[in-house]
């Protein structure tokens, strides 16, 4: 069958589909997706927190209750149905399973908080786990007993922190592919895995400090948690021989309280398998009575050009514009704390959507809560608020301003292709990767880079009150904990997602109020639409209708992005 006729019954597919699930869609939305499919809880009955892989700040989609489909985990759905079930005389405890949990400190943190909370009204909090990772156990030190199964083949894994990087440059070599790398800000580094063949010393070093800080936050926190020295821990992560710990060795080393089975914890807590309770089938009582609202805006996943609600893991001026509009037109809306969790992405981008925010702050209060990373892009935004705390995990600064721009003359030769440009203009036909770049298109092209870095310093001297002397010592693409961006003024405070919407209320003279939190969570039919899923999917297929297969493989790399400027932090750091 030819590749032109497999596109055509693939997009045949998705028209059926798609239209399936608008006309479901409809139909569903005559019932009420609160209460459809929902579990009765009875008293007694134990929350069962058993998040799995990743766990975003947010989710935006609204839960469905129909064909066994569950909401998605979140850390606000979490500390929010953690802190509901604190005073609800039906719930008796919570029972924490965690599995593959990936999880960043400052959502970590936050459920710590509420953990906390609950645990103030007397209820239990206990952990089970056989084949846990850091972050599992991390969610699991939050109890107040922790088992562990005793088999030989169950395992702990504590690793530490860490930061990898994989560097291109000795493969474009030999492909004959050359990335021009223009940045302003001596230690952003971004570009140096396609550029290099191992990192500045300046941007090591820098990194280095923020994992130093990261690793002294993961030890100090268990060690409080299980009421050990930090050297005990230290010992847990420098000096044991085996990567997994066994339970018997996580006893010794009083990581956990029992070396037993699951059916031993729920024995021990009477907890019978009908009364575990999923947080899918737990529903919060919303806040009623109170007129005056602090909008929470939670901003997640790397700044880059899209429609509204294309994705949750993007940031885009025209989501942010929707989220603005909508606070504007509601006179409830008293002040405001943007949630910001993103290592930056798209210069411009980031341009507009400070603008946006700058507008509403301008009107209303607003107060910024840094999520794990709020970095480049994510500090930029950041700016448009009038008092910013950072959460003890927040990795945070990287103000600098970096383009990639490859060079396909080598590789060009290699499969025999020449090219040549017939031209009139300047700079007509000037970033043709075909041919090599001249040294007056990349001078040009320091030259705007320079002006868009200080664009980005002229941002956070206003912002922050930093003068142009200081300014430089601070930025060049350096990455901050929390702590010490603190110290330089980057941030006001040190605080929890909870400090940051007192001090906005405070900041808007508010002793009564309630919190109501975007962008608005919207159902999946309702997020298909508005992202126009169908059509864009459709153009895609189409795009591609004249190639065989061999050129539809070729055509469909996942590239990084270039020829673009990128506020964007240089690594992800674990």
């Amino acid at each position: 069958m030819s590749t032109k006729k497999i596109i055509l019954i693939i997009v045949a597919v998705l028209i059926v589909l798609i239209a399936l699930s608008f006309w479901t869609g409809r139909q569903m939305s005559k019932f009420s997706p609160a209460n459809a499919g929902m579990t009765p809880i009875s008293a007694g009955s134990w929350l069962h927190l058993n998040p799995k892989a990743y766990v975003p700040e947010y989710s935006e989609i609204m839960p469905i209750n129909w064909f066994g489909m569950k909401e998605m985990n979140s850390m606000q759905g979490l500390v929010a149905k953690i802190r509901a079930a604190k005073n609800d005389k039906r719930i008796e405890g919570i029972l924490i399973e965690p599995m593959g949990v990936q999880i960043s400190y400052a959502s970590l943190n936050e459920l710590e908080l509420a953990i906390q909370d609950f645990k103030t009204s007397g209820k239990p909090v206990v952990a089970f786990g056989d084949m846990m990772g850091q972050g599992d156990y991390m969610l699991a030190s939050f109890a107040d007993q922790v088992y562990m199964d005793p088999s030989a083949s169950a395992g702990l894994l504590l690793t530490g922190s860490s930061a990898n990087v994989t560097f291109y440059k000795e493969l474009f070599d030999k492909i004959g592919v050359k990335m021009h790398v223009i940045q302003a800000g001596e230690f952003k580094g971004a570009g140096e895995p396609y550029s290099q063949t191992s990192l500045s010393e300046g941007t090591r070093a820098n990194i280095a400090e923020a994992l130093s800080d990261r690793f002294n936050l993961l030890v100090d926190g268990i060690a409080k948690r299980r009421n050990i020295t930090t050297d005990d821990v230290l010992a847990v992560y420098n000096n044991r021989d085996d990567l997994f710990i066994s339970a018997k060795q996580a006893l010794q080393m009083k990581l956990i309280d029992k070396a037993d089975s699951r059916q031993a914890l729920m024995d021990q807590y009477a907890i019978g398998k009908d009364k575990l309770v999923s947080f899918s089938s737990y529903t919060e009582r919303p806040e009623l009575g109170k007129n005056n609202l602090v909008a929470v805006i939670y901003l997640e996943g790397n700044i880059m050009p899209g429609y509204g609600s294309m994705s949750q893991s993007v940031i885009s001026h025209e989501k942010v514009r929707r989220i603005v509009k909508s606070i504007e037109d509601d006179p409830a809306v008293k002040a405001v704390v943007v949630r910001v969790n993103s290592p930056g992405g798209s210069a411009l981008e980031s341009e507009y959507i400070y603008r946006e925010l700058k507008h509403l702050s301008d009107k209303v209060p607003m107060v910024i809560s840094m999520g794990g990373t709020a970095a480049s892009g994510g500090y930029y935004i950041s700016c448009a608020g009038q008092y910013i705390y950072a959460d003890p995990g927040t990795l945070t600064g990287s103000i600098g301003v970096i383009m990639m721009l490859p060079e396909l003359t080598g590789l060009s030769r290699k499969v025999g292709l020449r090219s040549q440009t017939i031209k009139y203009g300047k700079f007509a036909g000037a970033l043709n990767p075909m041919e090599a770049y001249s040294p007056e298109l990349i001078a040009s092209l320091k030259r705007n880079s320079q002006g868009t870095y200080d664009e980005f310093k002229a941002r956070v001297m206003t912002a922050r009150n930093i003068s142009p002397d200081k300014i430089n010592s601070i930025a060049e693409g350096r990455v901050y904990s929390a702590e010490d961006a603190m110290a330089i003024d980057l941030v006001d405070e040190i605080g929890s997602l909870d400090t940051a919407i007192a001090k906005a209320a405070e900041l808007a003279k508010l002793s009564d109020y309630r919190t109501g939190i975007f962008p608005i969570k919207k159902s999946i039919f309702e997020f298909l639409k508005d992202s126009d899923f169908m059509n864009m999917q459709i153009k895609n297929l189409l795009k591609y209708r004249h190639l065989n297969l061999e050129e539809l493989t070729d055509a469909l790399p996942d590239m990084i992005e270039t020829n673009s400027w990128l506020y964007l932090m240089p690594i992800k750091v674990d």
